[in-house]
């Protein structure tokens, strides 16, 4: 019976000096401090007089007090989220690639407008076609709308056809699409009565007529004066020479 007790007694020295073994090749004896790590005065680690078990990872040293195993796996965490975003951005510049842009052309507004004609007056029955001009040439809306200050004096149509009414002043004014103007002054004159021209050309002709006539009738009278003149001058000398032939 003693026997036995002493094998057993000698069987659980023999386990409990194993583990020991075990525990002293793996963690070293001492406390773990506040910083997680123990002294190792014998240096049985290799690593030095101090040294770390984080996470039941085997010794080892925090260079730059960074945990290696730490580093590992934030290290690993880091590099999937890179290749996650790079993975990302990859596709983004691949649908960028692929997506056509669409492009919208700027507006150009208009910044001037101006007629070209500088008419002055017009006499009514006759007609006029105004046009203008816009800046810049390269305008979004060239549109010109046209517009007379008094329809009853004259009337301007979409193309820009002056049409005269009755006489008097009236301003014609070119618009473009955002507002810019620009004006011209016109005279409506009345047309000259064809009456009074019949009068003025009848009385001259019949002036011309009597005057004609007139002329006519003086050389007429003074014809036979002219004649008995010249018979009187040959007469005269006839008889002088036929008194020289006597002598």
């Amino acid at each position: 019976m003693k026997k036995s007790k002493r094998k057993i007694i000698s069987i659980l020295l023999v386990v409990i000096s194993i583990i020991s073994i075990g525990i002293n090749a793996y963690a070293h004896s001492g406390r773990t401090d506040a910083n997680g790590g123990h002294r190792d005065n014998k240096n049985k680690s290799g690593l030095g007089s101090y040294h770390y078990h984080c996470g039941g990872n085997p010794a080892h040293l925090h260079t730059n007090g960074v945990c290696p195993y730490s580093s590992s796996k934030s290290s690993t965490s880091s590099s999937s989220s890179s290749s996650k975003s790079t993975s990302t951005s990859t596709n983004t510049s691949t649908k960028a690639k692929t997506e056509p842009k669409s492009t919208v052309p700027a507006t150009i507004d208009v910044t001037g407008i101006q007629i070209n004609e500088n008419v002055e007056s017009l006499k009514i029955g006759e007609t006029k076609i105004l046009t203008a001009v816009i800046t810049p040439d390269n305008a979004t809306n060239k549109e010109i709308t046209w517009k007379s200050s008094d329809d009853s004096i004259a009337t301007i149509s979409a193309t820009g056809e002056i049409n005269p009414k009755k006489a008097g002043i009236v301003y014609i004014t070119a618009s473009s699409s955002n507002g810019k103007t620009d004006s011209i002054k016109i005279e409506i004159k009345e047309e000259e009565k064809m009456e009074n021209v019949n009068i003025t050309k009848t009385s001259a002709v019949e002036g011309n007529t009597a005057s004609n006539n007139i002329s006519t009738n003086d050389g007429e009278d003074s014809n036979p004066l002219g004649g008995l003149a010249t018979l009187g001058i040959l007469g005269g000398l006839g008889y002088w020479g036929y008194g020289k032939f006597r002598k």
